[in-house]
């Protein structure tokens, strides 16, 4: 019983510590892409989700307020947005 409150007890700290991590961290996968890309204004955040096995496909998934939007890694729109934040990020 002391074994399983001890694994226990573990696994609260590192699921608390991840959790208090700022950069975004995806707890599950995009299944389909957004219709809309979201504005560059909006986007506070976003992960490259790679098809690893873990999720089927490929995705830019940018956390707008507090939703998540799945888009295509391949929509000309995204790929502009990625190079502008891309910039923004090197500028600081």
């Amino acid at each position: 019983m002391k074994q399983v409150l001890a694994v226990l007890f573990c696994l609260s700290v590192i699921v608390f510590t991840v959790s208090a991590v700022p950069n975004l961290i995806l707890k599950s996968c995009c299944r389909n892409y957004s219709v809309s890309v979201p504005r560059l204004n909006r986007i506070k955040d976003y992960v490259i989700q790679q098809n690893d096995g873990r999720c089927k496909i490929e995705a830019v998934v940018f956390k707008v307020k507090k939703i998540l939007v799945c888009s295509d890694p391949n929509n000309n729109e995204v790929k502009e947005l990625l190079e502008k934040l891309s910039k923004k990020e090197q500028r600081g």
